[in-house]
C-alpha cells in the first residue's frame, strides 16, 4: 500500500502540473504500458519538479519466507562488469527510475567477462543469480545469459526477471530489453556506402553474444542489399574492448587489400581501431573511416570524434526498471518477450569519403 501522506505533493498536484488526469498519473507511476512514453515522461517530470515520491510494495509470495521486509522494495541489478561506460549509462537510467518510485537498487557484479560464455562461468553466474532472486523484489540481468533455471526460480518465487542486452536468447516468459542491434549494424554500413566505401571491414563482438551476432547480421544485410560480395577476411571476431579493436583492427589493416572503412562493435573497440591505424601511419578519416557503436562519452572525447551508432543506454536502463516495477505491482501483467529501443546514427569526424573518391 502507498504510504499515508499528511503533507507534501499529491497525485492530484502532479496531474495538474502535467495536464493529465489523476488516473493517468497513477498508471504512469506504475509504469502501466497503456500510458504512452511522452505522457509518462511528462508525468515523471512533473513528479520530480514537485518532489512527489511513491512507495512500491512487493507482491506477496508465500514461498518466499526468507525475504525480509527490508528487501520488499529491493531490485537487484546483476552486471557482468561495471567498469565500462556502457554499464554506467544503463545504471544511471535504473537509478533515476528507482529514485522516483522509492525502490532500493542493489548492484551485483558477477566478476566474469560478459563475452566469456564457457560452461564454468555460466554455472558461476547461474548460482549468483539464483542467490539474489531469493532476496529481491525484482532482478535485472545486464549483458549476461539467462538460463532456464534462473527463469524458473524467478517464476516460482513471483520475482520479475528482466534481461538487458542478453548474451543469449532468453527463455519464454522472460522480458528482454535491447537496442535494435541489427538495424544499428545496417545504419553504420549504409552511412559508409553513401560516402563511397565499398570495402568495409568489421571488428565484431564474440560469436556467442546475441547483440554482436545481430549487429553482424545488419552489417551483412546492408552489404548484400548494395550488391557487394562479402569477404570473410573483413570480418574479425573480437570482444567489446579496446584491445580487440587494436589487435583485430590491425589484422584488417595488414591485409593485402585493407578496408577503407571499419565498423567496430563498440566505441572502445573503435578507438582501438583508430590507434591501430595511427601506428601504421594512417590518418582517420583521410585514410580510414571508423564507426563505433553505443555513443558513450568515449565517442566525444577521442580524436577524431567518433561517428557511432547511438543506443539510448540511459533509456534502456530506465525501461528495465519500469518493466520490473510494472510486473511486480500488477500480478496480471504479462512479460514482454522482447522490447527494442531504436538506434540512431550520430555522424561526427571519424568518417569521410575514401581517398580518391
Amino acid at each position: 500500500m502507498p504510504r499515508p501522506r499528511s503533507s507534501g505533493p499529491t497525485q492530484a498536484a502532479v496531474a495538474a502540473r502535467a495536464g493529465v488526469s489523476v488516473a493517468t498519473v497513477s498508471k504512469a507511476l506504475r509504469a502501466d504500458p497503456v500510458i504512452s512514453a511522452p505522457t509518462r515522461t511528462a508525468v515523471l517530470a512533473a513528479a520530480r519538479e514537485l518532489g512527489y515520491r511513491t512507495a512500491v510494495t512487493a507482491v506477496p509470495d508465500p514461498a518466499a519466507n526468507s525475504v525480509t521486509e527490508g528487501a520488499s522494495r529491493l531490485v537487484t541489478a546483476v552486471f557482468d562488469t561495471v567498469d565500462t561506460h556502457y554499464a554506467a549509462y544503463v545504471l544511471r537510467g535504473m537509478l533515476e527510475e528507482a529514485d522516483l518510485d522509492d525502490v532500493w537498487l542493489r548492484v551485483s557484479h558477477i566478476g566474469s567477462p560478459a563475452d566469456d560464455l564457457d560452461p564454468t562461468h555460466l554455472e558461476v553466474r547461474e548460482r549468483g543469480v539464483l542467490g539474489v532472486v531469493a532476496s529481491s523484489y525484482g532482478v535485472i540481468l545486464v549483458t549476461t545469459g539467462v538460463t532456464p533455471a534462473m527463469a524458473e526460480k524467478a517464476r516460482r518465487r513471483h520475482v520479475p526477471l528482466v534481461a538487458v542486452d542478453p548474451a543469449t536468447t532468453v527463455p519464454e516468459g522472460t522480458s528482454s530489453i535491447s537496442a535494435t542491434n541489427q538495424r544499428g549494424g545496417q545504419q553504420a554500413v549504409r552511412h559508409l556506402l553513401e560516402l563511397g566505401h565499398t570495402r568495409i571491414g568489421t571488428v565484431t563482438g564474440p560469436a556467442t553474444s546475441l547483440p554482436a551476432s545481430e549487429r553482424l547480421a545488419g552489417y551483412r544485410s546492408a552489404l548484400a542489399s548494395a550488391g557487394l560480395a562479402q569477404s570473410p577476411e573483413l570480418v574479425q571476431a573480437g570482444r567489446f574492448d579496446y584491445d580487440s579493436g587494436l589487435a583485430r583492427g590491425g589484422t584488417l589493416l595488414d591485409l593485402d587489400t585493407p578496408p577503407t572503412a571499419v565498423v567496430a562493435c563498440c566505441d572502445t573497440a573503435a578507438v582501438g581501431v583508430i590507434e591501430a591505424a595511427r601506428r601504421r601511419g594512417l590518418r582517420v578519416p583521410e585514410d580510414l573511416s571508423v564507426v563505433g557503436f553505443d555513443d558513450t562519452l568515449t565517442a566525444t572525447v577521442c580524436s577524431p570524434r567518433l561517428t557511432t551508432v547511438r543506443q539510448p543506454l540511459v533509456d534502456i536502463g530506465a525501461e528495465a526498471m519500469r518493466t520490473v516495477i510494472r510486473l511486480a505491482t500488477s500480478p496480471g501483467s504479462r512479460a514482454l518477450s522482447a522490447i527494442e529501443v531504436a538506434t540512431t546514427l550520430v555522424v561526427r569526424d571519424s568518417t569521410a569519403p575514401p581517398r580518391g573518391a
